[in-house]
């Protein structure tokens, strides 16, 4: 995948590390969440204050749907990599019995011995051999919801595929988003958004040292965030992305890396206070839905001010 490139008007960031996303942590916005369940129904009431007033979100969600939610995700394993490669090329070995190779045991990344009569013919092999081990990792990026993103022409990363994850969670949190329909029939996309990032932000910050009880991935898919009642900064963002796209389907959004964090960039006519982004000639604002700092639309913690200065900046439309 090619890195996008982007003219920013308040921010330039780096991608430092796309496996693992580690958020700050600050000062801890309450809420309350009642849950119950009945028959096939898991259900979720959601209430807390804002600017002194009550606020409440109830939604339920079908059990086979929590159960089943993206089961297929999993952290990145180099080694499980590896695995899949080397067993695409011993599958090809046997379908092909022409393909004259051996390979080398124990070694890191997969080497192997070809046995060609000639240059010309090695260089055949070897470009097969590197076909058949590609295809064989691009499967298990999928299988996982990884992909791989080229930052430049010698650095490419392996990263949670948000943007998949968003699409493919969109029919489980419909009733979520049937829920939010009720309760703005009539919104804009500003109103929408700043209700999402007071309920999501509010949602408890998942610690770094909470990840190994998840098994160590880190990224959690939206109705896991939900079930588990945490998650970290760009599992809420997919979160939030997600159910903006149910509501508002034309909405441009935006994952945006910062270091250490991801934010969401929201196609929206912006205010005069707003942080801007200008992504591929369109106009987009800010919204951090991590939490626990309650911050509005169109505004982001001041530790990453510092990184707010024309430059490039790394995001995938979603």
């Amino acid at each position: 995948m090619a890195k996008k490139n982007a003219r920013i008007l308040l921010y330039s960031g780096w991608l430092t590390s796309l496996l693992l996303l580690l958020c700050p942590l600050q000062a801890t916005a309450t809420i309350q969440l009642q849950r119950s369940q009945s028959d096939d129904q898991l259900h979720y009431h959601y209430q807390w204050q804002h600017n002194d007033q009550l606020q409440q979100f109830s939604f339920s969600i079908p059990r086979q749907s929590m159960q089943q939610h993206l089961t297929g995700f999993r952290r990145y394993s180099a080694k499980l990599a590896d695995t899949y490669m080397r067993q695409a090329l011993m599958q090809q070995a046997a379908a092909q019995p022409s393909l004259q190779f051996q390979l080398i045991t124990g070694t890191t990344p997969i080497e192997y011995q070809i046995n060609a009569p000639d240059q010309a013919a090695a260089q055949q092999i070897r470009q097969q051999l590197q076909a058949v081990m590609q295809q064989a990792r691009q499967r298990y990026l999928e299988q996982i919801y990884h992909t791989e993103w080229q930052l430049s022409p010698r650095r490419t990363v392996i990263m949670v595929d948000h943007r998949r994850i968003m699409q493919q969670s969109m029919p489980d949190l419909m009733p979520i988003a049937m829920s939010l329909q009720q309760k703005f029939p009539y919104t804009t996309t500003r109103e929408l958004s700043q209700f999402l990032l007071d309920w999501i932000q509010r949602i408890p910050y998942q610690r770094l040292d909470d990840r190994s009880a998840s098994g160590g991935e880190g990224f959690s898919p939206p109705l896991r965030v939900i079930q588990q009642h945490q998650g970290d900064c760009d599992s809420k963002a997919v979160l939030m992305a997600a159910l903006l796209k149910l509501l508002l389907p034309d909405v441009r959004l935006a994952i945006v890396y910062l270091p250490n964090h991801a934010v969401l960039a929201i196609g929206m006519q912006p205010s005069d206070a707003d942080v801007q982004l200008e992504l591929e000639g369109q106009s987009y604002v800010l919204a951090d839905p991590t939490g626990p700092a309650l911050q509005p639309v169109g505004q982001v913690s001041s530790r990453y001010r510092i990184y707010l200065q024309p430059g490039v900046v790394n995001y995938r439309l979603l």
